[in-house]
């Protein structure tokens, strides 16, 4: 789940290099080391989890009222099935030089499949399965991250095992577990810059993709929840991502964002609180989330996300249903979702790292702001 690695990778190049902006795709790699071959059935499984990628996010998209223009993002063959690039490392496995848990080799298979198959270079959306035999031999390095202009790299392992997937199967369900799938559709979430968040305990819908691994997750919760879901924060950083709306219109601009008026008021008789403010932007911005994250009290991956639209005038209110309880200190980060794909706290770097910062310690009246 680390993305600081890929992050470097795809920031190691000014995007304006690229020129006008190109659409980008979604590319599908299946990497082994040269001397292990693809095993019977590939095609088939993965296609399998296009179509029940596709079915997940855009389905809770719709839920929370961002219904993507784009419902299929993935390449696809004559015959329904999804395209897949299949390449081998120069190094083979049984020399120990293809390593086993490696940070670089989604890059690796990006630049053989570019190589491979003459892609042009759009700044796509990678997502590289790495086999490198049965279980319980294993890739396990898996990574992503990504935004919207730059694209996205994420690595992840194939597992090969028999049974079908079907759409309608539960997330963190028995085969679909050992499958890790949670975990692979997770990375490639990252590679469209979808930050990690928790639940909200109060919506009662299971698992957040972008959370926890299915065992810390059981574990922290106490349950043994099957159920996964796709948070209205995520669903409102997809929504405007080139990917799912087809159309690479400024994609590779930085929205200039101000941050005007932003105040947190508690209601202590609803025991909720408000982020209230007003934004500014070149490109407009769609939708503020902010991340409550207080690490003495829960890691990012059980952080709480909160989100409003934002009025025609710029104003927004951000309901914070489910406040630290407990004496600890924390931060409100704050980011925006601009009509372009960008997310951005700061109008000037992309990404969760970029967020507005509001520091606060929690009291009887609720949260006070610190500097």
């Amino acid at each position: 789940m680390r993305s600081l690695f890929l992050a470097v990778l795809l920031l190691s190049f000014p995007i304006s290099a690229f020129g006008q902006a190109k659409m980008p795709r979604v590319q599908i790699v299946f990497l082994t080391p040269a001397d292990v071959d693809a095993p019977p059935g590939v095609s088939r499984r993965l296609t399998q989890v296009a179509d029940y990628t596709e079915a997940m996010l855009v389905k809770w998209m719709k839920a929370w009222d961002y219904p993507p223009a784009r419902e299929q993002i993935f390449q696809r063959n004559a015959d329904g099935s999804v395209q897949v690039l299949f390449v081998k490392s120069p190094e083979t496995l049984a020399s120990g030089k293809f390593p086993l848990k490696d940070g670089n080799l989604s890059r690796k298979g990006k630049l053989l499949a570019m190589e491979k198959f003459k892609l042009p270079k759009t700044l796509d959306v990678w997502w590289v399965w790495v086999y490198v035999g049965d279980p319980p031999l294993k890739y396990s390095s898996y990574l992503g991250s990504g935004n919207a202009a730059a694209g996205g790299l994420s690595q992840v392992n194939y597992t090969n095992l028999p049974g079908e997937i079907s759409v309608e199967d539960k997330l963190a369900g028995p085969l679909l577990k050992d499958l890790t799938l949670k975990g692979t559709i997770h990375e490639f979430g990252h590679a469209h810059g979808l930050p990690h968040n928790g639940p909200l305990i109060k919506e009662d819908l299971g698992m957040p993709l972008m959370g926890a691994t299915i065992a810390n997750y059981r574990r922290v919760m106490k349950n043994r929840e099957e159920r996964g879901y796709v948070t209205e924060a995520s669903a409102a950083i997809l929504w405007k991502h080139p990917i799912f709306t087809g159309t690479a219109e400024r994609r590779y601009q930085i929205p200039q964002i101000e941050w005007h008026d932003l105040t947190v008021k508690n209601d202590r008789q609803q025991r909720v609180a408000h982020l209230t403010g007003r934004i500014t932007s070149n490109v407009p911005a769609h939708s503020i989330i902010v991340y409550d994250t207080a690490p003495d009290v829960r890691t990012q991956y059980f952080q709480k996300p909160y989100v409003a639209r934002v009025e025609k005038d710029g104003t927004f209110d951000i309901t914070i249903s489910e406040p630290v309880n407990v004496q600890a200190k924390g931060v409100l980060k704050v980011v925006a979702c601009c009509e372009n794909g960008t997310m951005t706290g700061d109008g000037k770097t992309r990404g969760f790292g970029s967020a507005h910062e509001i520091k606060y310690q929690t009291s009887r009246t609720g949260y006070q702001l610190t500097k």
